[in-house]
């Protein structure tokens, strides 16, 4: 649901796991990280050879955190319209209510005002 993808999203956080936004991210057996074919871990660069891989992968870590940027932007609006209805309605002495009941009035209009009315109502669900 929408609300538990905003759960634990902050608007202003700077850490991002690209594997939460579409990224694949594949561990070995002993659940460290493999790093994409071409990628050499020991000195962070990528080998001679892979151009192909590494603009692949580039474009997939853009796209993923392109997805992280629009939610966290879609997170901050978010709490901005709460924010701005809880206002409003905390200003607003005249708030709608939303109740099944109907307001109270002297006429007695729209209800069943009297026996005579229960009593029709009952007679026409029995039909008798």
């Amino acid at each position: 649901s929408l609300k538990q993808a905003n759960e634990g999203v902050d608007a202003d956080s700077t850490e991002f796991d690209p594997a939460l936004y579409g990224m694949a991210a594949e561990y070995d057996e002993e659940g460290n990280y493999k790093y994409p074919e071409g990628f050499d871990p020991e000195s962070n660069e990528w080998l001679e050879g892979y151009e192909a891989q590494r603009a692949a992968w580039e474009q997939q870590y853009a796209d993923a955190q392109a997805r992280w940027e629009a939610h966290k932007k879609q997170v901050a609006q978010h709490a901005a319209d709460d924010a701005a209805a809880a206002t409003s309605a905390d200003g607003d002495s005249g708030a709608t209510s939303y109740s099944s009941e109907p307001a109270a009035t002297d006429s007695g209009a729209g209800t069943l005002a009297s026996d005579e009315a229960l009593a029709a109502l009952r007679e026409k669900l029995t039909g008798n």
